[in-house]
């Protein structure tokens, strides 16, 4: 019965971490360094939204049941409706 569909064969896998060979990978690697670091950095574009939500929900008027009710309503619609 070698292959039984009720039997699995247990095969052991090793993960091996990857090891410089040579001065070279260094070298590339602190070039990708050196050049990301150059790369401008711009804010996330929902930074403000997420504080916009963030202030809402602080003042208590995001998730009031009305609000849940009515998106609650509206998917239903959504779902239940041929496109």
């Amino acid at each position: 019965m070698k292959n039984s569909p009720g039997r699995r064969r247990s095969t052991r896998i090793s993960i091996v971490k990857p090891t410089a060979m040579d001065g070279e990978n260094e070298r590339v690697w602190q070039d990708v360094k050196k050049f990301a670091s150059l790369i401008p950095s711009e804010p996330d574009p929902n930074l403000g939204r997420v504080a916009e939500i963030k202030e809402e929900i602080r003042k208590g008027n995001y998730f009031s049941p009305e609000v849940m009710e009515e998106t609650a309503a509206r998917l239903a619609i959504r779902f239940m409706t041929k496109e």
